[in-house]
């Protein structure tokens, strides 16, 4: 370490084992002056991290049973900046399993080591990320300050010194350019490389460029060559998703998706994408393990939240119903005990309302009315109470849960009071959007049926700008655009409103009614639209 002193850098050390941690510390107190931090304490490194800038980060993977990895640490240091891209992270393990290495990976350590190792292994590893970090350190510090012009300006002057990290630069500048939107000069980088060793990110380029220009055969065509060339590399995988979705081939995103939680089963964003999917593909056993792996794994990490408790109750109502009711009382009996941690760990009234009708349709499910009926009158309860301090988005999350037991009534109430108060708010204190809007919809309603399509639209339209967040409105939209479109003659302008409205509703949470409305809405434009054959 000679050519690197390292008298005045700061180290941590995150270590659950005395032996290993006193090691570790004997080492590098040689290497530095400065006072050597150390923890066995998960929980700690945040705060830490918080207090003090580090230059060096020895990060143990395996830290405790209950208690954060090494992986959810350095994302959680990572996703909330508290350190920057001149500190090192050498993630420490003992288990060296494809799907640990693969995960561990996604969150980009500068260098792992596995147990047993040498002290050797140690020091050839932290000389290895200095060198980097000192010839890289301005450009990582444009990034770090988000000033992509001067992070293109450094790298092309680091190239023109032929700098060994060649690759690495040549890739900085290409994403630059493609958050610049100067696609062109991104291109013409991704296509100098994209046969170059180590430049997969070079054909992922490509695709990003290829969906950006809505070529999405070209786009496809890439992504399934990079995933048969390197099958390991998994962001191709995300992206074929992603390219699909916008062809409106579910079924084939989560067909993707499923085969990269295969290969690496700990990917918390994309279990989560890979659960919705298989919830609105309407796969529910799948949607239930995938959604229950993903309140799993995020118990310890930054994703820990009550969505994940929500989402895997929501999915296991919908498969109960499918199962022998013995095999339905468990999982439902498994449910119930979610929602109560869920309860412990988090105190929103919004979270207490959705706990009580969640609860509700357990007990519909394992046939226990009475229990069912007592959550349903304290959840209502609540409401009554709580509904005026309740955000809209939370409310439309408890008119699903209300919808799926039966209650049209009170989901609608809550959904028209709540977002016609949003708008008083907003607009004019005097008028009544409610009565406008619900007008507009029963005249367009009546267009409809009498067959004058293009005025029922313009009704639409009118209730729509009133109420933007209202998906009930919508739909009846895209619908009346889509019988316009067959009977009055194939305009493309229709056909592409028709496109504009089914993709703004893509990633909308809608309640299984809607839902079903616009996948079947779906499939009808993929129909017409060729996508797709009878």
């Amino acid at each position: 370490m000679e050519n690197f002193p390292c008298q005045n850098m700061r180290f941590l050390i995150v270590d659950n084992i005395k032996p290993s941690q006193e090691i570790l510390k004997q080492y590098v107190m040689r290497l530095t002056a400065k006072q050597v931090d150390s923890t066995h304490y998960a929980q700690d490194v945040a705060s830490i991290c918080q207090q003090k800038s580090y230059d060096v980060i020895l990060l143990g993977y395996d830290l405790g049973e209950n208690q954060k990895n090494g992986q959810q640490i350095l994302e959680e240091l990572r996703v909330n900046s508290y350190i920057n891209r001149h500190c090192i992270i050498i993630l420490i393990t003992a288990e060296i399993s494809q799907s640990m290495v693969l995960a561990a990976l996604e969150h980009k350590p500068d260098h792992y080591l596995c147990k047993p190792y040498s002290l050797k292994d140690l020091d050839k590893r932290l000389h290895n990320c200095l060198q980097k970090k000192k010839a890289m350190g301005k450009i990582y510090q444009a990034l770090d300050d988000n000033n992509p012009l001067l992070v293109i300006d450094r790298c092309k002057y680091a190239l023109s010194i032929n700098t060994p990290y060649r690759m690495e630069c040549l890739g900085i500048i290409s994403r630059q350019y493609f958050e610049l939107q100067q696609f062109e000069q991104a291109k013409e980088i991704y296509k100098a490389h994209q046969h170059s060793v180590n430049c997969q990110w070079a054909t992922i380029g490509l695709g990003k460029v290829a969906l950006h220009e809505n070529k999405l055969a070209q786009a496809e065509k890439l992504f399934k060559l990079l995933i048969k060339d390197y099958p390991l590399y998994l962001c191709s995988y995300d992206w074929l998703a992603i390219t699909y979705e916008a062809q409106f081939h579910f079924l084939f995103a989560e067909e993707t998706l499923e085969q990269a939680i295969a290969i690496s089963p700990r990917s918390l964003t994309r279990l989560k994408k890979y659960a919705l999917l298989c919830q609105n593909n309407k796969h529910f056993d799948k949607a239930t393990a995938a959604y229950e792996s993903t309140y799993l794994l995020a118990h310890n990490s930054i994703h820990h939240c009550a969505e994940n408790t929500i989402k895997y109750v929501q999915a296991l109502v919908e498969y109960a119903p499918s199962l022998p009711l013995v095999d339905a009382k468990k999982i439902s009996n498994k449910g119930q005990s979610y929602l109560k941690k869920m309860i412990r760990d988090f105190k929103e009234t919004d979270i207490k309302i959705q706990s009580h009708f969640l609860g509700a349709c357990l007990y519909k499910v394992s046939k226990e009315q009475k229990l069912a009926n007592d959550e349903i009158k304290l959840g209502e309860k609540l409401l009554a109470r709580a509904q005026n301090n309740i955000a809209m988005e939370k409310l439309n999350d408890i008119s699903v849960i209300l919808k799926k037991l039966n209650k049209n009534n009170l989901a609608s109430q809550i959904l028209i009071v709540s977002e016609g108060n949003e708008d008083v708010k907003s607009a004019k204190p005097t008028v009544s959007l409610n009565d406008k809007a619900q007008a507009n919809i029963d005249i367009g309603l009546a267009l409809y049926s009498k067959g004058n399509y293009l005025e029922a639209i313009e009704k639409f339209k009118g209730a729509s700008t009133m109420f933007p967040k209202h998906t009930g409105i919508k739909l009846n939209l895209i619908q009346v655009l889509l019988v316009l479109y067959e009977e009055n003659g194939k305009s493309e302008t229709v056909l592409r409103q028709v496109k504009e409205h089914l993709l703004n509703l893509a990633h909308v949470k809608l309640n299984p009614t809607d839902q079903e409305r616009l996948k079947k809405m779906q499939k009808k434009y993929q129909l017409i639209a060729g996508i797709i054959s009878s």
